[in-house]
């Protein structure tokens, strides 16, 4: 097995299968914007962070009060929907089987500190998580300024962690900290994106058992 003995793992489209839900939102705010709706296709060919940015290409308010609004009430719609989420198949299998391995692991999300703890124990994953390890606002800005105070609290060197994450910023993330990443590709980013990146991507989450055993 790969000398990994820390996975650090995102939340929105690697664990949880939400790209539904936040296309479903987004185009809420586009069909108020008179802006063409998109698919979810479309939206896995596009997405990317820092939010802000994204909305700005898709023809919505990125700063000011109107983007404050935005982001208030998207997170107001995901908190009432985002239990008619699943998490992607064979999350518990896999989560468990590194806990069994004594490979900790850890959530580290863009998503706000409190949604991210009842979200994760909603789905009843956090006991598997030494740390659960979100922002301290709504606005998704991203996580490369918060990665160095992440692996500061797990304790962990680089050379022996594994990010795991479903977008090419997962990859950003990873290189700003040193360690390897694999990429999902039934995320928010689509199989080609992902690809036609350096970062070895999977499409089941059984195949980082495998990663790792290879």
């Amino acid at each position: 097995m790969k000398e990994v003995k820390h996975i650090i793992w995102d939340w929105n489209g690697t664990l949880i299968d939400d790209v539904s839900l936040c296309v479903q939102i987004l185009n809420s705010f586009l069909f108020d914007h008179g802006e063409e709706k998109i698919s979810i296709n479309q939206y896995r060919k596009t997405f990317f962070f820092p939010v802000s940015e994204f909305y700005e290409s898709m023809g919505l308010p990125c700063s000011g009060e109107e983007y404050e609004w935005l982001a208030q009430n998207y997170i107001k719609k995901y908190r009432n929907e985002y239990k008619g989420c699943f998490l992607h198949d064979h999350t518990f299998k896999t989560l468990n089987s590194f806990k069994e391995l004594g490979v900790s692991q850890s959530i580290f999300s863009a998503g706000m500190q409190s949604d991210l703890e009842e979200f994760v124990n909603f789905y009843g994953l956090t006991h598997f998580m030494t740390l659960v390890d979100g922002a301290n606002n709504i606005y998704a800005k991203g996580k490369g300024d918060r990665v160095h105070d992440h692996f500061i609290k797990i304790s962990q060197h680089p050379d022996h962690v594994l990010l795991v994450g479903d977008t090419l910023h997962d990859a950003e993330v990873a290189a700003l900290a040193g360690c390897r990443a694999l990429l999902f590709e039934k995320g928010h980013s689509c199989e080609e994106r992902l690809r036609n990146s350096p970062v070895q991507s999977f499409n089941n989450l059984l195949e980082v058992l495998k990663y790792l055993r290879d």
